[in-house]
């Protein structure tokens, strides 16, 4: 199966099962502003897939601008950022989701699609016990082993679905392309999820080493972003409401911060003719992108989860075991 093909499939699935859940106005939270370009196209994807729908989007924010004394009235839908970071490894999005979760008892919430992991097993009955609490909460899994954990543990709604980056607009990513070079990409996350990797593990010769390029150098607009939320940090210290400067951030973010990210992301994967990757949203823009890409797994799983659930029948994509 070809990528185009592989691309409608995933993003009908997506719409054929959520379509029918949002069907009111909604909010849009836990946004992604920092480095992470792969969970820009998660956000790039959500916003495409929500536009669709006939609903307006009354609030967004990230964890970071997120205004505590705004109210999310009762018939509104809070969505939730997907990714992974869904468990105990990235402690801080998870606290920010149940304290959502906790607050706003009476409203729809739905998890768009997570990769699910805990290192502790008590970690993980605790929080299955506090979402159990929320009768209309809905937590999409990214791939089969999520869906089976989630399902083994928690009473919620559980659905299993793609990552929603596959619901980007191919033009839209069209406009940032870069001409390809005759150069091999070997992108090596160096975060906490890095798994390590042998000299022989690897099957192929010399090429360009890199992370993401926002992890790599310093940019302006990543500059901004990060001053940002330091003097909104430094306004809460002094007991003085952020909320003006958090619409600042928020609006910041939509308006440039994103498209930024974007562009510097399709630009860096577009320029390479062929990708090996530890990081998953890498894989899925070479997929986007119509490229040849192999990967290889991350700390836990993630990787080698989702395409065993989602791409093993296609052309160009090939697991590195």
């Amino acid at each position: 199966m070809n990528s185009s093909e592989k691309i409608e499939i995933l993003k009908s699935r997506i719409e054929e099962v959520l379509r029918p859940l949002i069907d009111r106005d909604y909010v849009l939270l836990e946004l992604p502003y920092y480095e992470n370009i792969g969970d820009i196209l998660i956000w790039e994807g959500e916003r495409h897939f929500l536009e669709k729908l006939p609903y307006r989007c009354l609030y967004k924010a990230s964890l970071f601008s997120y205004d505590s004394n705004y109210v999310i009235p009762t018939d509104a839908i809070i969505l939730l950022q997907g990714g992974g970071n869904f468990g105990d490894v990235w402690k801080r999005s998870q606290k920010f989701r149940l304290q959502i979760i906790e607050k706003y008892a009476k409203n729809r919430i739905i998890i768009f699609p997570q990769t699910v992991f805990y290192e502790d097993e008590a970690v993980f009955q605790e929080e299955a016990r506090r979402m159990a609490e929320h009768k209309q909460l809905t937590i999409c899994a990214r791939d089969q082993q999520s869906f089976d954990l989630l399902q083994s543990r928690f009473q919620n709604e559980i659905l299993l679905l793609p990552d929603m980056a596959f619901c980007i607009s191919i033009d839209k990513l069209a406009k940032y392309k870069k001409r390809e070079q005759n150069k091999i990409l070997f992108l090596k996350r160096k975060d906490k999820e890095f798994k390590e990797i042998s000299p022989g593990d690897l099957p192929f010769p010399v090429m360009v080493t890199s992370d993401w390029p926002t992890y790599e150098r310093r940019f302006v607009f990543n500059l901004i972003m990060r001053l940002s939320e330091k003097v909104k940090n430094v306004l809460a210290r002094m007991g003085l409401s952020g909320s003006c400067w958090g619409k600042w951030i928020d609006f910041y973010a939509d308006r440039v911060y994103r498209k930024k990210m974007l562009k510097v992301g399709v630009g860096f994967v577009s320029s390479y003719k062929r990708v090996y990757t530890t990081r998953l949203h890498v894989a899925i823009l070479a997929i986007l992108l119509g490229k040849e890409c192999f990967f290889l797994d991350n700390s836990y799983g993630k990787n080698s989860g989702f395409y065993h659930t989602w791409l093993e029948e296609m052309k160009n994509v090939h697991f590195v075991e």
